[in-house]
């Protein structure tokens, strides 16, 4: 793959040409490449393998084989031209630069230079900058040739492409792994590795779950999440075990009220047009799909800008005359975003009737790299309600969580959980400072608090965050609260955390006032339309995973 194309006749003005005062050199040394690049004052930076360079917009890699005998320019295109396209360019433009379709790198444009025939500075800056226009100019060849290959079938504008990830073999792709940025394969930055799960109510059950035993599907669980924060960064594990665990709906008439993901649905097969333009139902049950999503501006100052990028995995719970999209968000930054949303007919017969839709999730978290990730602490962070302590203080109140608890969030005070791993860290002491172990924060989009108090059976619904152990005998949310509060009324003394991982138990809800836009007016049926989706959002948000911006860029994209 190295050398794929080298050509030996480089007709490129001034390689050798005598005239130049600098005498050509037949073996390019690292030093002669980044005197170059320097000179001519382009984006660049070394790695062990390559030099990647951005020049006029385009990035392109250069690779130094034989000691600097020869040079090899590869740029991966933007495009996913046909094996037509690229052989009738190679047929009719190519002479010292080829297009190459690798089956995992897909088509690479490429051009190699002999150095034996003897290279100047000048000479090399010539290459340089002729092939970071022929990039260009392949593009637009793409642009005005489409056509399919039969064999190999690429997507054309509106058609769907897979998402560009990996899927671990024999585990009915269950286990994914995807970098970012994902249009610059070979210079990705971030990753996330996945595993994910569907579980029925029997297999629940075996976990010590009371769903019943029966096939429906229930637990829709990322079994294990991942995170690298650099190519030659650790993988950091973040999750064990996290899931929706209850959609309770109470309504705000008689005595009305369904616990579904307890009593009534179960999580559906997908089609694939209900992805987006890169997207993919995963798994032999088709009950997922993997969706990549542009997540808008990362940052912006003058022209310095990114846009980021989210790894979706998405699933549709079934309740009868509702239904539930489920979603994880894996971000090019290191965050995970949680989100539930509701959609489907209004009950029957009370069509106005306002209720609440509330997730009830289980966040196991398990931070830390292999081999030293069993050592987590706990703190509640929140900002200082006193006006004189949020002035030239600046600080937060951040509290150690060493038993379980449950904790309440506060508009004022910003409430957050934050999960560290005091054993681990990627910023070093300073000075004036302490070295920071890695963190995640819990940080949750209220549109309200949700509290029910009309049945006894209601007072897992009466904080917003629980945090327990790890092996807390509890599983079910529905009954957390008797965890901490025995229904026999006995003193129960709080459980020690112990600095062991944790799990965050975490309500997100949504109160639902019908209008004539969810089809109140008409009846039940699928004539007249369904409540249109609002989601309830939450996020674990990294802390102290970068020594700076993650995936930044000092040019304009």
């Amino acid at each position: 793959m190295r050398s794929r194309l080298l050509l030996g006749v480089c007709l490129l003005a001034g390689i050798a040409a005598p005239s130049y005062a600098q005498d050509p050199v037949e073996s390019v040394s690292a030093n002669f490449v980044v005197k170059t690049l320097k000179a001519m004052e382009c984006q660049f930076s070394v790695t062990k393998e390559h030099v990647a360079i951005e020049l006029n917009d385009r990035k392109f890699n250069l690779y130094r084989l034989d000691g600097g005998g020869r040079l090899l320019l590869k740029a991966h295109t933007r495009s996913l031209p046909s094996l037509t396209t690229v052989n009738r360019y190679n047929e009719r433009i190519a002479v010292t630069t080829r297009a190459v379709r690798y089956p995992k790198d897909g088509v690479v444009l490429e051009a190699g230079l002999d150095c034996s025939l003897g290279v100047t500075q000048q000479g090399l800056e010539k290459f340089l900058t002729r092939f970071s226009n022929q990039i260009g100019d392949f593009e637009k060849f793409i642009a005005s040739n489409q056509e399919k290959d039969p064999d190999q079938p690429i997507a054309k504008k509106g058609e769907k492409q897979k998402v560009p990830m990996q899927i671990a073999p024999g585990k009915d792709e269950k286990e994914l792994m995807i970098t970012f940025p994902t249009n610059d394969p070979e210079n990705w930055e971030t990753a996330w590795k996945i595993v994910w799960d569907m579980e029925s109510a029997k297999q629940a059950a075996a976990r010590g779950y009371k769903f019943g035993n029966g096939g429906r599907t229930v637990l829709f669980t990322i079994k294990q999440a991942f995170f690298k924060p650099g190519r030659n960064a650790e993988w950091i594990q973040v999750l064990e075990d996290a899931h929706p665990q209850e959609f309770y709906v109470p309504y705000y008439f008689r005595n009305t009220r369904f616990y579904d993901l307890r009593d009534v649905g179960g999580y559906v097969k997908l089609s694939p047009k209900e992805g987006g333009a890169t997207s993919q139902v995963l798994s032999k049950a088709k009950q997922v799909i993997a969706e990549l999503r542009d997540t808008g501006t990362a940052y912006k100052h003058g022209n310095i800008t990114r846009r980021g990028e989210e790894l979706t995995l998405l699933a549709n719970f079934a309740a009868a005359n509702y239904t539930y999209m489920i979603e994880y968000g894996f971000r090019d930054d290191g965050g995970i975003v949680f989100r539930h949303s509701p959609t489907g007919y209004n009950y029957f017969p009370h069509f106005d009737a306002s209720h609440m839709h509330g997730s009830y999730w289980h966040i196991g978290m398990k931070l830390g790299p292999q081999g030293n990730n069993t050592v987590n602490q706990v703190y509640s962070v929140s900002l200082p309600r006193d006006p004189k302590l949020q002035g030239d203080n600046g600080k937060l109140n951040i509290e150690e969580v060493t038993t379980e608890k449950f904790i309440d969030w506060h508009p004022e005070e910003f409430t957050r959980i934050r999960v560290t791993n005091p054993n681990y860290n990627i910023l070093p002491a300073g000075k004036d400072r302490p070295a920071y172990p890695i963190a995640y924060d819990l940080v949750t989009y209220p549109q309200g608090t949700a509290r029910h108090r009309r049945f006894a059976d209601e007072a897992f619904t009466l904080h917003d965050f629980w945090i327990t152990r790890h092996d807390c005998p509890e599983k079910m949310y529905t009954q957390i609260a008797n965890h901490f509060r025995p229904k026999n009324g006995e003193k129960r003394e709080p459980t020690e955390l112990d600095k062991q991982n944790v799990t965050i138990w975490h309500s997100s809800s949504g109160l639902h006032t019908p209008r004539a836009e969810d089809g109140i007016l008409n009846g039940n049926g699928t004539a007249n339309g369904q409540a249109t989706i609002y989601w309830t959002v939450f996020e674990l948000r990294p802390r102290n995973m970068f020594l700076k911006t993650p995936i930044y860029r000092s040019l304009p994209q």
